[in-house]
């Protein structure tokens, strides 16, 4: 399975997140990487004093075994109402 490398990222930073995953395709990546800034968001105390545009400036970006950014998932998109209306908990990510 490929191995993918997530990083948080703003306009000023890209920070290596503390674990890679390997994952059977983009799209799976995909999903670990919403959950990152879903989590993200919910344990940073001051994110919702953060003005539409800092919010904005944050993403996920995902990097493959080459070091190559194939993914960036905005931190915007893991803010949205799921379309069925259920949490993403089944969704966490695994372990690797």
């Amino acid at each position: 399975m490929p191995q993918y490398t997530l990083f948080i990222s703003s306009y000023e930073r890209r920070i290596r997140y503390p674990k890679s995953y390997d994952l059977p395709d983009v799209e799976a990546a995909r999903q670990v990487a919403l959950r990152v800034a879903q989590v993200f968001v919910e344990v940073v105390p001051y994110w919702n004093d953060l003005s539409p545009d800092q919010q904005d400036s944050f993403m996920v970006e995902v990097d493959d075994e080459g070091g190559q950014t194939i993914l960036t998932v905005p931190f915007r998109e893991a803010q949205k109402p799921d379309p069925l209306g259920s949490p993403h908990q089944d969704n966490e990510a695994p372990q690797g």
